[in-house]
């Protein structure tokens, strides 16, 4: 120890003296840091005692020190310690040559329990962990083999399985049908666009035949043809550009420029084209309120006339047609009624399909693809509308379409 006052150094031999001579019950204490209480064995006196105030025993370092004969534990207190009023170095040696072979045992017979229960554990283990992921395996080599000529009747098994893979498994077969219906929609589309390509297509070059062999001769052929070729141009242009536009909401790429506007505006333009586009029908505008709208004006003048060519295209002569604006708390009514062919109540249900066309007017020389009111739907849906239909057939049909008020637009 270092240098101290004459009652220090007669204290600090006297501890030697105790620790030497193995008088005395040492507790060695490991919290925050370590305390140190020295008794005498015989009165149980405290001789010493180093972890209250002034400060704890600190473990500077500590270490084993070995000899022929004994073995020790060598402890040093980090930061000096004040021992009556002087300053001093704190340094403890203890005789641990008779706790040393119980320690030794208890440590080996500690890795060897820790070594046993490991060789039983990773085998249980490794066993468990592909008991696990056996299903795993099996249903990543099933969705492997999937391809479109399978798709249709190839599943995953959920049976057998435990909960958390069956929900797995089971969703996984709920994006297969969605993928298999996409698939079968889409394949439905090609060939009915196809079917309707086809029949322009014919004309055209049924009438371009005609014109090489007596256009050049007979006027009358000449006049026909150029006025058929320039209608079957026309209806597939229509079509093509009908199908872009659904190919686009496929995509997720049909933008709406939206903007505030009166919605009155534009019914009373459509309703004069119409007057003007079809002079043999009685077209009616009986109610136009004003109604501010928040939406695309073009796409909303867009679906309404699709609507609008629909009335034409089943009535006939004479028959009424009525378009309407209604003004409903700020939400905006439209309504288009006919007093034509209307519909059968089985026909309602795919009115909006693709392609759909009713076999109530199958067969009528009715212009159309069938691709209007499903365009109409999602121009519709688009601006968070609905589309409600009532019908009687040979009576007439009415379509409302209500578009909600827009707040804090």
């Amino acid at each position: 120890m270092g240098s101290m006052s004459g009652v220090c150094e007669e204290k600090a031999e006297e501890l030697s003296y105790v620790l030497q001579q193995e008088a005395a019950d040492v507790n060695f204490l490991e919290e925050e840091c370590v305390s140190l209480t020295v008794k005498a064995k015989e009165t149980k006196e405290i001789v010493y005692k180093l972890g209250t105030e002034p400060g704890r025993f600190h473990v500077g370092k500590w270490y084993f020190m070995k000899t022929e004969e004994r073995i020790f534990v060598y402890v040093k207190q980090k930061e000096p310690v004040h021992l009556y009023g002087a300053e001093c170095s704190a340094e403890f040696m203890f005789d641990m040559t008779d706790d040393w072979g119980y320690m030794r045992k208890e440590l080996v017979r500690f890795f060897l329990w820790y070594l046993a229960i490991l060789l039983l554990t990773v085998p249980v283990c490794y066993a468990l962990v592909k008991a696990v992921l056996r299903p795993i395996e099996e249903m990543s080599r099933e969705v492997s083999r999937l391809n479109l000529q399978n798709i249709h009747n190839k599943r995953l098994n959920a049976e057998g399985t435990k909960d958390e893979l069956r929900a797995l498994a089971t969703t996984i077969n709920e994006m297969l049908d969605r993928m298999e219906e996409a698939y079968e929609a889409q394949k439905q589309f090609v060939s009915e666009a196809s079917h309707e390509l086809r029949t322009p297509i014919t004309v055209l070059q049924g009438y371009s035949s005609m014109l090489r062999r007596w256009g050049a001769e007979d006027k009358e052929v000449l006049a026909e043809s150029v006025e058929a070729i320039e209608s079957e141009a026309k209806s597939m242009q229509e079509l093509v550009e009908k199908l872009l536009f659904l190919s686009r909401h496929e995509r997720k790429k049909l933008p709406f420029a939206k903007e505030r506007f009166d919605m009155a505006e534009v019914i009373q333009e459509l309703q004069k084209e119409m007057v003007y586009m079809s002079k043999t029908r009685n077209m009616q505008c009986p109610v136009c309120e004003s109604v501010r709208v928040y939406g695309d004006k073009q796409a909303l003048k867009q679906a309404i006339r699709v609507f609008l060519d629909n009335a034409v295209k089943y009535t006939g002569e004479g028959d009424t047609i009525t378009l309407s604006c209604r003004n409903r708390n700020g939400a905006c009514e439209i309504k288009i009624e006919d007093t034509g062919l209307g519909m059968k109540r089985e026909d309602l249900e795919g009115i909006f399909g693709r392609f759909f066309r009713a076999d109530t007017v199958r067969g009528k020389n009715i212009e159309g693809h069938g691709l209007g009111l499903s365009i109409a739907r999602l121009i519709i849906d688009g601006h968070a509308g609905k589309i409600s239909v009532r019908t009687q057939y040979t009576k007439g049909s009415s379509f409302t379409v209500t578009i909600p008020r827009q707040r804090n637009v």
